[in-house]
């Protein structure tokens, strides 16, 4: 080969290169930069006020802001808004009020992670045109969450370097920091001689260098730092639905086929397998049959306490569901013969897991109901009575499933989930269990009322006790408001109206040592 040969080639080589670099170079609208700027601004607000620093109405502020500012790149990109995006963004809209509403930090985080997941997926819906939610929604959410977001992980930063490299400012912005650069020492010096010529100066400089160096000026810093890739994931998501370059986007056909695939155990196989299970469940619901009867009539059995007559049963709950969930869909994707042209006898298998599991939750609902009734409402109870009530109803959409086959599952799930969902959080579940317990309390139903718990509640329950007259009013105003060490601790309702309640309270030396201990054991 001749010099001039090689010479060819490496120049070719080099050619293809550069119209690769050229080809894959990205082109971003005015839109596009704008909103990366945005982004910046908003991810930092949402790491400071909805992940560090849940802060009520500045949190709900914080969430309207991020839900309006993708509708608005949405439209901007000439995505089409169906019936079903915009009741999602409605229920967006609706969920991000609930940290105004109450001052319960777990709801506030079931909440900011529901909001994450709906959010991904309104995204992917406004961009992908659905009018309904899909069959596949499992895979769907998979793409909104990680696989279309991580795609173009990287797009806001070269959005950003983009509008700065074509921008006039950007070549004065370089000069700036140059100049910047170079009279730092000049102006050590000044100040160093200012410093020393006036007190009042002093101050001033002292004063600029302990805020700017202060614990909360570094966290605050850090916080900055870590918001950058959550806007990096944000703006990543939003441009990639837009764009759809080299996604895989969902294709239900290809589901359908990859699922038929799936489908290579003899149904026979499965039968056998699973007889021995539904054999179990008969002989169980048989021989304890007045075991669990003893919830329905209220009686406790022989040789059993309410707590361990009531956890028990839940705990058989959460095992048996899991199991029969698992198994219903272990036959149901792998039998040969299912799907549309399903068997009588996969139905069989389907409805009575379906229905021994129904049974199950009805008895521990029972149970945990009499539990209640003895010993009052709890956190813990209020929230497993809820679960229970949804896989009930998962349950019940599988029995129905078996009949209609071309009910939508994933839809009719995600509508009661979010409709149970709403109900748990507006509800003010502290504020329940507080007036649940002082009214049986003063009814003569409960024998004790449980301050210590009522103390450990959110504002929520404080407030219940307060209005009813049940509390230690100066114990009150200590846990619910000179425990707060910042401003945004209370801005939410049930915050605002317990401090319109209280008033202003005097506490003596007497009361800080005495209530300051308390605290230590309720909270």
């Amino acid at each position: 080969m001749t010099e001039s040969t090689v010479n060819n080639s490496n120049e070719q080589v080099i050619n293809n290169v550069f119209i690769e670099e050229i080809v894959e170079k990205r082109s971003f609208s005015k839109t596009e930069k704008i909103f990366a700027f945005i982004i910046v601004v908003l991810a930092f607000l949402y790491i400071q006020f909805q992940i560090f620093n849940p802060a009520g109405f500045i949190t709900t502020a914080v969430n309207i802001a991020i839900i309006t500012a993708s509708i608005v790149f949405l439209k901007k990109q000439s995505c089409r808004f169906t019936a079903i995006n915009r009741v999602i963004a409605a229920v967006l809209y609706l969920f991000s009020f609930v940290f105004s509403i109450t001052d319960n930090g777990f709801i506030k985080f079931l909440v900011g992670i529901f909001l994450f997941i709906a959010g991904a997926y309104f995204v992917y819906s406004v961009a992908e045109g659905k009018k309904e939610i899909e069959k596949y929604l499992p895979i769907a959410l998979i793409k909104a969450l990680f696989e279309f977001p991580f795609s173009n992980y990287g797009a806001q930063a070269l959005a950003v370097k983009d509008a700065a490299g074509n921008s006039k400012a950007s070549g004065n912005i370089k000069y700036v920091l140059l100049g910047l650069l170079m009279t730092i020492p000049v102006t050590f010096i000044v100040t160093a001689l200012l410093v020393s010529a006036d007190k009042g100066m002093e101050n001033i400089i002292n004063g600029i260098f302990t805020n700017a160096f202060s614990e909360k000026a570094f966290e605050l810093f850090l916080r900055f730092i870590v918001s950058i890739p959550c806007g990096l994931y944000l703006y990543g998501m939003l441009y990639a639905n837009c764009k759809r370059d080299k996604l895989n986007v969902l294709n239900a056909a290809l589901c359908e086929f990859r699922i038929g695939n799936a489908k290579t155990i003899p149904n026979m196989v499965l039968y056998t397998a699973v007889t021995p299970i539904i054999l179990l469940y008969i002989v169980f619901f048989f021989t304890q049959a007045s075991y669990f009867l003893s919830a329905f009539s209220g009686n406790l059995p022989d040789g059993y306490s309410y707590s361990e007559y009531a956890r028990r049963g839940f705990f058989e709950l959460c095992g048996v569901t899991i199991i029969n969930l698992l198994i219903i869909t272990f036959i149901s994707f792998l039998s040969q013969k299912s799907g549309r042209n399903k068997p009588a006898a996969l139905k069989f298998y389907t409805l009575t897991l379906s229905f021994s599991t129904i049974i199950l939750i009805v008895v521990a609902i029972s149970k945990m109901v009499m539990y209640i009734s003895e010993y009052g409402l709890t956190r813990l109870r209020f929230y497993t009575m809820w679960f229970m009530l949804l896989c009930a109803f998962m349950f019940v959409l599988i029995i129905v499933k078996q009949f209609k086959f071309e009910m939508k599952f994933s839809a009719w799930f995600a509508g009661i989930f979010t409709v149970m969902f709403a109900l748990l959080c507006f509800c003010s579940p502290d504020y329940v269990i507080a007036k649940y317990n002082i009214e049986m309390y003063k009814a003569g139903y409960l024998e004790d009322l449980d301050m210590s718990m009522i103390y450990d509640m959110s504002d929520d329950g404080i407030l219940c006790a307060v209005q009813s007259g049940e509390i230690d009013v100066k114990k009150a105003y200590y846990v619910s408001i000179e425990s707060d060490d910042e401003l945004y601790d209370y801005l939410n309702v049930p915050a605002l109206i317990l401090r319109e309640e209280l008033g202003e309270i005097e506490l003596t030396p007497e009361d800080e040592e005495k209530y300051s201990h308390l605290l230590g054991l309720f909270l």
